[in-house]
C-alpha cells in the first residue's frame, strides 16, 4: 500500500478545516506561483519557448507551468487551486492530490514536447487541469468521506451514498469534457480571451487526461496488490 492514498483510517486532525497535509501543499503552490511571478525576470527565464527549447532547454517544459503571463494570470490560478483542494478536502488526502497534479503537469509537459505549432507557453491552468479531473476520478473510486471506513453507508452517517458521490464525480467529468469541448474550436491556440491573451487548448485537455490516468494508474496498481495480498492470506 502507498502511504498516505489510506481511505480506510480514522480522520487525522485538520488545520482551519484541512488536513495538514493539504494545508501545507495548498499554501506551497499559492507562495510558489505569487513569488516567481513577483521574481523580476523570472516568468521570462522559465516560461517554454520552442526556439530555446529546441537548443536544448528541456527544464521549459516544466518549469513553463510554475510561471505565468501576467500577475493576475498566477493569481487565478492559485486561486483555482485552492478552490478545488478545499472542495475535494474531505474526500481526498494530499497524495491523491498532489498525485493528480503532477499527472497534469506531465500530460502538459507532454503536448508541449510533441506540438511544434506551440511556440510558447506559460501557466499552470494545464496541471489544474489534471487536479480536478484527476481528483473526480478518485473521488467515484473510493465513494465516500475520509472518516468512514470501507463498507459504512453514507445514509447512516446522514452523507451522500455511494451511488450519489459516483454521481457527481460523473457529473464534474462531463462538465469538463463539455468546456474542453466547447473551447476546442478547432484551433490550436485560441483568440485572447478574459486573460488578454491567447489560451493554449491542448494544454488543458492533456493535462486532464494525465490526471485522470496517473490517478488510475496508481489507483489500479493499489486494488490489484490488495486483492493480491488478500488471496494469499486466503489460501
Amino acid at each position: 500500500m502507498i502511504s498516505g492514498l489510506s481511505d480506510d483510517r480514522p480522520g487525522a486532525g485538520k488545520w482551519i478545516g484541512l488536513e495538514p497535509g493539504l494545508l501545507c501543499l495548498t499554501l506551497l503552490f499559492v507562495s510558489f506561483t505569487l513569488g516567481l511571478q513577483l521574481w523580476l525576470g523570472a516568468s521570462e527565464l522559465l516560461r517554454f519557448d520552442r526556439a530555446s527549447y529546441e537548443h536544448g532547454a528541456v527544464w521549459q517544459l516544466l518549469t513553463s507551468q510554475w510561471v505565468h503571463l501576467t500577475f493576475w494570470h498566477a493569481a487565478g490560478n492559485a486561486f483555482a487551486l485552492v478552490v478545488i483542494v478545499v472542495a475535494s478536502g474531505l474526500w481526498l488526502r494530499w497524495p491523491i492530490q498532489l498525485l493528480a497534479l503532477c499527472g497534469g503537469y506531465a500530460g502538459v509537459a507532454l503536448v508541449l514536447a510533441l506540438d511544434p505549432d506551440c511556440s510558447y507557453y506559460a501557466g499552470a491552468s494545464g496541471a489544474l487541469h489534471g487536479l480536478l479531473a484527476g481528483n473526480a476520478v478518485a473521488l467515484g473510486w473510493l465513494a465516500r468521506p475520509l472518516h468512514l471506513p470501507a463498507g459504512v453507508s453514507g445514509s447512516r452517517a446522514r452523507l451522500p451514498t455511494a451511488a450519489l458521490i459516483r454521481a457527481a464525480a460523473v457529473a464534474v467529468l462531463g462538465l469538463m469534457a463539455l468546456k474542453l469541448w466547447l473551447q476546442w474550436e478547432g484551433v490550436r491556440e485560441a483568440s485572447p480571451g478574459g486573460w488578454g491573451f491567447p489560451v493554449y487548448q491542448p494544454a488543458h485537455l492533456a493535462g486532464a487526461l494525465g490526471g485522470i490516468g496517473l490517478v488510475l494508474l496508481v489507483l489500479a496498481a493499489r486494488s490489484w496488490t490488495a486483492a493480491k495480498v488478500n488471496a494469499q492470506a486466503g489460501q
